[in-house]
């Protein structure tokens, strides 16, 4: 648990308290995140979103959500109402409309010089508390990129618009305790108003290959507990110049997915192109590639595009070449068919990252007429006196 704890900066594992969201834009302190006041953000967010008419914040609200202290119908209604409400939008859905005005939100702070959304706001000297200032950001760039689903056209003029907008077209009274949905929904709709000339219809539906950035961020962390069912991948080409696909790596890759998906029913094992293992195998792609890799937590960010470029010309065939050796693999139809329409391509801010996925079925899954399973990053072949323990697995 120690690689996805929250750490100091003078620790030399987890996440370092300085380099959470929160923090590194000072919206919420470090004494403030420890009490989990970033939780409380997200759940009057989750509230906010996911009603017609919007909820004040405040404490007894939050106790209201989570079924605290409920000693009337009236109070309960409203946990009951929340919950039918996330129901009607889908929850999966509700989760990747958040996400994505996040990752959104994100782009923009990191296309600033301070890289910072209280300066960006407070650009004369930062403010104490602006999680209130933050919400109303989030609102309106979920009102515009959601409910009215546009996009964002003119990111330099839009940056302007927010630069100082803290205290100028944001104006929150002072003080904490009870927030009134009115003040959060006239704030909403005054800032909407001054960006909105910076939005306009989306030309392109699907946003799934631009915006990854909070979902990614999640695989990685909890590929660092479920270390079985995660597997990173630098690229498909050999760390040497002018090199060939190694279809040897690629076979490894198949081979190590439907292991995991023989782990137990209804897992999800992932491969990750643009991943590197290990700081070494990233410097030397790096090198080769005449580039700098990203870093999040402990893993290296190299991206894929420089290999699809060098030998595929372009993402687009680099991408289709693996959706033709997937049919050739000696797998079932089943899981054929399954990673081919799982397969995507994300963008984690400049880098692309090729995701393959398997779901376990109903029977084990086989590869080359042989069942393989995971222990940590090592596959091992199932002998045939261990499988009845495996298809018992599947059948209980």
């Amino acid at each position: 648990m120690k690689s996805i704890s929250v750490t100091n900066k003078n620790l030399d594992y987890g996440i370092p308290v300085e380099n959470i969201f929160w923090v590194a834009n000072n919206i919420i302190t470090k004494e403030k995140l420890r009490e989990s006041q970033d939780e409380e953000v997200i759940a009057d967010i989750v509230a906010w979103v996911a009603t017609d008419d919007g909820l004040r914040s405040s404490s007894d609200i939050l106790d209201q959500l989570y079924g605290f202290n409920i000693n009337d119908l009236e109070e309960a209604t409203l946990a009951n109402h929340i919950e039918l409400q996330i129901q009607k939008i889908n929850e999966e859905i509700l989760i990747s409309n958040i996400q994505f005005v996040f990752d959104t939100l994100i782009d923009l702070i990191n296309k600033t010089e301070a890289k910072n959304l209280n300066s960006l706001l407070f650009p004369g000297g930062q403010q104490s508390k602006i999680s209130r200032y933050f919400q109303i950001i989030f609102y309106s760039l979920y009102q515009l990129l959601i409910i009215e689903n546009l996009e964002i056209i003119n990111t330099k003029e839009l940056l302007r618009l927010m630069k100082g907008a803290g205290g100028k077209i944001i104006t929150l009274a002072a003080g904490g305790g009870n927030w009134s949905q009115k003040e959060k929904q006239t704030q909403t709709d005054a800032f909407i108003g001054v960006i909105r000339k910076c939005f306009a219809e989306k030309k392109v539906k699907d946003n799934s290959r631009n915006h990854w950035i909070t979902r990614f961020e999640n695989l990685l962390m909890q590929s660092a507990t479920e270390q079985t069912m995660y597997d990173f991948k630098v690229g498909l080409h050999s760390l040497s110049e002018n090199s060939e696909l190694n279809h040897e790596t690629f076979s490894q890759i198949i081979k190590t997915l439907t292991a995991m998906a023989n782990t137990q029913p209804g897992n999800l094992g992932y491969c990750i192109l643009g991943v590197a293992d290990s700081y070494q195998t990233a410097q030397r792609f790096n090198d080769l590639y005449n580039q700098t890799n990203l870093n999040y937590s402990n893993f290296f960010i190299t991206g894929i595009q420089s290999e699809a470029i060098k030998y595929h010309s372009n993402l687009d065939k680099y991408f289709t070449k693996i959706t033709q050796l997937i049919k050739q693999q000696p797998i079932s139809d089943r899981d054929k068919d399954y990673i081919s329409r799982n397969i995507k391509t994300i963008r984690y801010f400049e880098k692309d990252i090729i995701i393959l996925q398997i779901e376990s079925g109903n029977i084990p899954s086989i590869y080359d007429n042989k069942y393989y399973v995971r222990h940590g990053s090592n596959v091992q072949e199932v002998l045939p006196q261990n499988f009845g323990d495996l298809f018992i697995r599947f059948n209980s």
